[in-house]
């Protein structure tokens, strides 16, 4: 079942657009973002810690990069705690990801290619286990129960056809390289100790994210019906994130397709009135995509990609 949260909004005044189909008051607002971008001060602890995020777009004239879109939060004096409290937090303990991964699930989908948001929760706590994107792990680690049961149910779904064996690794940088970005409610952890850097301040950070993804559109101005994604959201702290961050962003939900169930976790996939096995989540997302103009994702891990 695909959900929305909330009741469409009016349709607004006609638009006015240039010769090129570019929203001119859009257009503007986007070159004005990327004229400020930098003009704000931050802290020594924030210019150094989002050194790790590219400054990249998908090379479309009218796109931003993450860094633009974000840069206002950025400059709060929240995030400039969080990433004191980052910074001291490494001088004294071991933290996953590694900081050059902190941002990976963003510099591997740029906001302009993002067509599909999986949230997840807390970075993963054990050894070489995290490098930046959810229930992802670095391919010489072992699988863990969470993706072994998301495995499992692509290759139950009958409407994945090319899913045809449980893969051996787990690393999904392959589904981010196609715009599926995969970001962890929080994005940092100390070894050994989960949830340890909640409520530091990255969960304002990521609801952040998906606002940008939201209005990723107003901004670039882009005239056609792409103008929604897709959420895939596995238990009730990512809907409820999502669902928050998306009425704050006075979000039209009509726009998105929202596909909800239970955790992958072996505690939650089979619980709830829509638990995550049996799902067929994925097939289900690809289906949305469609409606929504995109390409569907290749769920495979493995190989060249067109």
């Amino acid at each position: 079942m695909i959900t929305s949260f909330f009741k469409p909004k009016r349709d607004r005044a006609s638009v006015d657009y240039n010769d090129n189909g570019i929203n001119k008051k859009n257009n503007t607002e986007n070159k004005k973002q990327k004229s400020s971008h930098c003009k704000i001060n931050k802290s020594k602890e924030t210019s150094t810690l989002i050194t790790h995020l590219d400054d990249s777009t998908n090379h479309s004239p009218n796109s931003i990069s993450w860094k633009i879109s974000l840069d206002k939060h950025f400059s709060s004096p929240s995030f400039g705690r969080l990433a004191s409290f980052v910074e001291s937090e490494r001088k004294k303990y071991t933290i996953f990801p590694p900081v050059e991964e902190t941002f990976a699930a963003l510099n591997l989908c740029s906001l302009s290619n993002t067509k599909l948001v999986i949230v997840g929760q807390d970075p993963y706590h054990g050894p070489q286990q995290a490098h930046g994107l959810c229930f992802s792990v670095r391919k010489d680690v072992k699988i863990p129960p969470s993706l072994r049961n998301i495995y499992k149910e692509l290759f139950n779904d009958s409407k994945i056809t090319n899913f045809t064996s449980v893969p051996n690794h787990g690393n999904l940088e392959r589904w981010s390289s196609q715009g599926v970005l995969m970001i962890n409610n929080v994005l940092t952890v100390r070894k050994g100790e989960a949830h340890s850097h909640k409520k530091r301040g990255w969960e304002e950070f990521t609801d952040a994210i998906i606002r940008a993804v939201d209005q990723r559109k107003q901004i670039e101005g882009d005239n056609n019906k792409k103008n929604g994604v897709v959420f895939l959201l596995w238990g009730k702290p990512a809907t409820l994130k999502t669902q928050t961050a998306l009425t704050r962003a006075l979000s039209s939900s009509s726009r998105h397709k929202i596909i909800c169930t239970s955790h992958p976790s072996p505690l939650g996939a089979t619980k709830t009135d829509s638990p995550f096995l049996g799902s067929r989540c994925f097939s289900r997302a690809n289906e949305a995509l469609r409606e929504l103009g995109y390409d569907e994702i290749d769920w495979m891990v493995d190989g060249k990609l067109p």
